[in-house]
Parts: C-alpha cells; structure tokens; sequence
C-alpha cells in the first residue's frame, strides 16, 4: 500500500514539475521576445527625441545669432548714420558682446553642469557617459510604463505558476532594455550629435566673423 502511495505521489511530483518547467519555458520566451521589442521601441524613441531636441535647440541659436547680429548691425548703422560717434559706438558694441556672452553662459549652465557631472561620475568618458545616461533614463521609462500596464489575473497565475513574480520580471525586462539602449545609444545618436556640432560649429564661425568684420569696417 506504502509503495503504491509513494509511486502514486512521485508521478504527480514529476507532472507537476514537468508542467512547471513548460510553463516557465514559454515564460521565458516570450519574456525574451518582449525584450526585444521593447528595445526596438526604446532605440526608435531615443533616436526621434534625439532628432527633436537637437532641431529645437539648433532653432533656438539660429534665433538667438539673427537677433545679436540684428542688434549690432543697428548699433553700426546708427554710427554710420551720424546719431554718435565711434567711441560711443565701440562702447555699445563692446556692452552688447559682453550681455550676449553673460545670456548664453546662463542659458547654457544648466546644460553644461548635467554634462560636467556626468562626464565626472564616468571618469570623463563621453561614450560611457552618454550610454549610463540613455540607459538610466530607458529603465525608468519602461518601469513607469510597466506599473501603468494593469496585468490580468490570468497572467499573474502563469507567472506564479512558472516560478515569477510580476514586479521581478518586470525590473528584468527593464534592465535588459536598459542594457540594449546602453551598448547601442553611441550608434543610434552620434549622426545626430555629429550634425549638431558641425551645425553650430559652422554658425558660429560665420557669427564670429561677421563679429570681425563689422568692427573693424567701423
């Protein structure tokens, strides 16, 4: 009898165990393919805020470099019209360099100091420092994201069954895509930061030299 009762519970161990193991197998695959997708999503959301930020920051110093150079040009054609002299003239354009140089430190700092700090924190790596930061913000996203996604009971029992838990294979998923968009955020922005800096590399020579050219055509 003893020996029927423990072949009887050892088969139903084994089932259940089997039936354990499917269950977390199919877990895991899907996980992997959620994975997956959720970094194809992540990349292309890093890439179109990439290319939004730079657009918009690249509109603001156009504008910021068309009012200054309107601004010095209306200080020269005020001497060169006669309403006052070179000295005043000189000083007002020296007054107005030195109030563009003091706006664009204030609008820059913000900037400046994030970048400085992360620089510093990865021991002055931009490649690593840029990657950290992507995959920082990435993780929270998709935990934001994740906790906003109210997940059925259905699925709670299959996680339960598979061995997981819903907030662990969460922070999974999360660090996993967080890992992705760490190791791939170079490639997918350097274009972008590459285009910026050539942009605002070439405005800002052209701005410097008409800088020249107007004071000393003065």
């Amino acid at each position: 009898m003893l020996r029927t009762a423990f072949l009887v519970v050892s088969a139903l161990t084994t089932g259940v165990s089997l039936g354990r193991k499917a269950i977390g197998d199919a877990v895991s695959r899907k996980k992997q393919k959620l994975i997956r997708q959720t970094a194809i999503e992540a990349r292309e959301r890093i890439r179109s805020h990439a290319v939004a930020f730079f657009q918009e920051n690249l509109i603001h110093f156009v504008q910021s470099v068309f009012i200054k150079a309107l601004l010095l040009v209306l200080t020269w054609l005020g001497f060169r019209v006669g309403l006052y002299s070179h000295t005043f003239m000189s000083v007002a354009t020296v007054l107005l360099l030195m109030v563009f140089i003091v706006r664009d430190a204030i609008v820059i700092f913000p900037t400046a100091k994030l970048v400085l700090s992360k620089l510093h924190e990865h021991h002055w790596r931009p490649k690593r420092a840029l990657g950290e930061t992507v995959a920082a913000l990435v993780f929270e996203q998709v935990l934001e994201e994740a906790d906003s996604f109210d997940a059925k009971r259905t699925t709670k029992i299959i996680l339960s069954l598979s061995g997981h838990k819903m907030d662990s294979v969460t922070r999974e998923i999360a660090s996993e895509v967080a890992d992705i968009a760490r190791q791939t955020s170079w490639q997918d922005l350097r274009p972008f930061v590459l285009a910026a800096v050539g942009k605002f590399a070439i405005l800002s020579a052209l701005y410097s030299l008409f800088v020249f050219i107007l004071v000393n055509t003065g």
